[in-house]
């Protein structure tokens, strides 16, 4: 008998994922300017976007004030 996943689960810091995305828009280079304003390689801004839960406080701070997303926005998509 197959299996099913009647409860699907949300991968960790989907939420926070999709908020950046969100902000980032439709974007020609997103990894770009996410290095831009981080002020790191687009190679580390890729590894940051695709998993926002490695992300430090003060990156997030600054990718916040860099896309100008709330931080009330920020906060509530943090899961603990």
């Amino acid at each position: 008998m197959p299996k099913t996943n009647l409860c699907k689960r949300e991968v960790p810091h989907a939420q926070l994922a999709r908020l950046i995305i969100g902000f980032l828009g439709l974007r020609h280079n997103p990894a770009a300017d996410v290095a831009a304003i981080l002020g790191c390689s687009e190679n580390t801004a890729r590894s940051r976007l695709k998993n926002p839960g490695e992300m430090t406080v003060s990156e997030l701070t600054s990718l916040g004030r860099g896309l100008h997303i709330p931080i009330e926005d920020l906060r509530a998509s943090i899961r603990y």
